[in-house]
């Protein structure tokens, strides 16, 4: 009877892992997805423990350790090198306790972490094939949960490979996320990007961004096909009396001053300065500024939630993207610049509107009416 309820627990314990990991999913924020995606591995961990499947166990605790390098560094190959040599001395180990079975969740995590430094296509390939080397170590070891579980993932994936989307794993070709610590990688993608979409008197240096960053912790989000960096969003929240000077001023302003910059606080009026609307020009399209125009939706209706009133937005629209996106969020077109730079603005009641859905998502054909009008 021992038995059997360990082998209960075991089982419940990889689904209820295996829902956190979908869960996770769904996380724009990185350290949520990080911290969801840690209770998997641990859960998966003690699962395999109480089976005794001496290969799963360190494999699930190697699996941590990637995940925690991965959004620590944001470097795949570095964290796959260095990874690399633990599945060694874990193939070296394990076969000695399990035989050769305990090779094939080695091998599945080698092939993922290598997978993870190629191109999403790859990406996704390698993913199903390593699962299905967990699938016959689960089956062997009589982990059948897991089993389960890892052929639901696998289907999905095959759905990524094919379709380029699945609603299990709420993965789409594109996705958004919050960057919470700016190193000099996606400090360095930021500036090329700039480099391709704007020109030279409006690019800023690695150093420039950093420090801005600094000032606005949180303020930059990017956008990634899968795990590329294909474009981002980054605005600076902005004094009162610094908002209506842009207002009033009839010349673009090239650079805001420190002491103009401020954070978001609670139970008081901020204003936003939408910097940079910027993605790699392969992936311009009205339906590209739609889909950013919902994730920033997105974001201003969670800081909403924490307590953030955010009274009014403006923003200078540099490229013909950029505009594509004021007119996708609705954003009012108040005045050209003498060098073709336009400034729109989101006020008060127009953000509120925004924020709860009551302005519609515009269709491909609206905003190129607006585009016209304007």
């Amino acid at each position: 009877m021992e038995i059997d309820i360990r082998f209960i627990i075991a089982q419940t314990l990889s689904i209820i892992g295996w829902l956190f990991l979908v869960y996770s999913y769904y996380k724009d924020d990185i350290q949520k997805l990080l911290r969801l995606q840690i209770v998997t591995c641990t859960l998966e961990t003690i699962s395999y423990f109480m089976l005794g499947a001496t290969a799963g166990i360190f494999a699930c605790i190697l699996d941590l350790v990637k995940v925690i390098l991965y959004y620590k560094f944001d470097k795949d190959m570095l964290v796959f090198l260095v990874t690399l040599p633990l599945y060694g001395i874990l193939m070296f180990f394990s076969i000695q306790e399990e035989g050769m079975i305990s090779l094939l969740p080695a091998i599945g995590g080698i092939i993922d972490g290598f997978v993870l430094t190629r191109n999403k296509t790859v990406a996704t390939a390698g993913t199903i094939l390593a699962s299905t080397l967990w699938i016959i170590y689960d089956i062997i070891t009589m982990a059948y949960a897991a089993a389960a579980t890892d052929t639901i993932l696998v289907i999905s994936n095959f759905f990524v490979l094919f379709l380029g989307y699945s609603r299990i794993l709420h993965i789409d070709k594109l996705h958004v996320i919050k960057c919470h610590y700016l190193s000099r990688s996606i400090s360095a993608n930021i500036v090329a990007l700039d480099r391709d979409n704007y020109a030279p008197e409006y690019l800023w240096t690695i150093d420039e961004q950093r420090s801005t960053f600094n000032l606005n912790p949180d303020s930059i989000m990017l956008i990634r096909d899968k795990k590329h960096t294909v474009g981002y969003i980054n605005y600076i929240t902005i004094t009162e009396e610094e908002y209506e000077r842009i207002k009033r001023a009839q010349t673009f302003y090239q650079n805001i001053s420190p002491k103009e910059v401020t954070s978001l606080r609670r139970r008081r009026r901020n204003y936003l300065l939408l910097e940079s609307v910027c993605v790699s020009k392969s992936y311009e399209s009205q339906k590209m500024a739609i889909f950013v125009s919902r994730h920033l939706r997105r974001m201003l209706r969670y800081k909403k939630g924490q307590g953030y009133n955010i009274h009014g937005i403006l923003s200078v629209a540099i490229s013909d993207f950029e505009k594509t996106f004021m007119a996708a969020i609705g954003a009012t077109h108040i005045k050209d610049y003498r060098d073709g730079e336009a400034l729109y603005e989101l006020d008060e009641d127009t953000v509120a509107r925004y924020i709860k859905g009551l302005t519609p998502v515009p269709t491909v054909e609206e905003i190129t009416a607006a585009l016209a009008e304007k």
